[in-house]
C-alpha cells in the first residue's frame, strides 16, 4: 500500500531547498512614502506572475511562509522560484496556490535568510546572493502580496560562488554567509561592511547560527567552531569524532 498524503498537504510544482516564516513586519503596507523604496521589477520568467488576486486577511493572525527552490540549470521543465504561501493555523494547511511567486530564471535559489525586521529576503544563487523585497499593492481596495528583486547590489556577495548557509542575528544588524568553498563571512546590515572574513574556516560551511545576544557565531563544516564577533576571532572548536559501532 502506498503512502497516503494528508489532506492538508500542498504541492506547488517546485522542489524546495529552503523555507522560513515571514515576519509580520514584512507585511506592513508599503504605500507610505519611503526614501528607500525600490521600483518594481518584472520576474524574468514570463510564465510566473508576481502574485495572484488573493487578498491579505485583515486580522492580525496572518502567517506566511517563504520557500525557494526549483529544477536548477537543467532542462527539467521545472522553474526556479521564490514563493510565498499563506498558512492557516485553524485548518493546519497552506494556501492552495502561492500568494506570490517570483521566477529566478536559470538561477536556483538554494538557501535563504529573512531579515527579522522585514528588510527583505536574501537568497543564495549559484554564483551570488540577491535581495528580494515583499511588496503590497492595492487593487480595487484589496491588498495583495508581491515579490520583487531589489535594485540593491550586495557587492561583497557578488561572484562568491554557492553559499550553503545564510543567517541574520536576532536584531538583523549582522548577516553571516557560509560558502561551499569554506569561506565564512559576517557583514554588518545594511551597510555590508565586513566584520569577519575567514577564507578557510572549513572545507565547506554547512550551517550557521548566531547566539541569542549576537555576540557569537557557530559554524559547522566537519568540526563545529564558535567565533567571537566583537574580536573576529575563533573561540573554540569541537573536532569531528570518528564514532565506531
Amino acid at each position: 500500500m502506498g503512502t497516503v498524503e494528508p489532506s492538508n498537504s500542498r504541492k506547488y510544482g517546485v522542489p524546495f531547498y529552503a523555507a522560513a516564516w515571514l515576519p509580520s513586519a514584512s507585511l506592513q503596507s508599503k504605500h507610505q512614502p519611503s526614501q528607500s523604496q525600490d521600483p518594481p521589477h518584472q520576474s524574468p520568467d514570463p510564465d510566473i506572475s508576481s502574485a495572484d488576486n488573493k487578498s491579505l486577511p485583515s486580522h492580525p493572525a496572518s502567517y506566511y511562509v517563504a520557500a525557494a527552490g526549483g529544477g536548477g540549470e537543467g532542462r527539467s521543465g521545472i522553474s526556479n522560484a521564490l514563493i510565498l504561501a499563506h498558512f492557516d493555523f485553524e485548518s493546519r494547511s497552506l494556501s492552495d496556490h502561492p500568494v506570490a511567486k517570483y521566477g529566478t530564471g536559470s538561477d536556483l535559489p538554494y538557501r535563504m535568510a529573512i531579515h527579522p525586521a522585514g528588510d527583505g529576503i536574501i537568497c543564495s544563487l549559484p554564483k551570488s546572493c540577491s535581495l528580494f523585497k515583499v511588496d503590497t499593492e492595492k487593487d480595487a481596495g484589496d491588498e495583495t502580496l508581491g515579490l520583487k528583486l531589489s535594485q540593491e547590489v550586495l557587492s561583497p556577495l557578488e561572484d562568491v560562488g554557492q553559499q550553503l548557509s545564510l543567517a541574520f542575528n536576532n536584531e538583523g544588524s549582522l548577516l553571516a554567509t557560509g560558502g561551499e568553498d569554506g569561506n565564512l563571512r559576517v557583514l554588518k546590515w545594511p551597510s555590508l561592511d565586513i566584520v569577519l572574513n575567514e577564507p578557510s574556516s572549513h572545507s565547506s560551511v554547512k550551517d550557521l547560527d548566531f547566539s541569542p545576544d549576537g555576540k557569537y557565531l557557530v559554524s559547522l563544516g566537519g568540526p563545529c567552531r564558535v567565533w567571537d564577533i566583537t574580536s573576529s576571532t575563533l573561540v573554540t572548536s569541537l573536532p569531528k569524532e570518528n564514532v565506531s559501532k
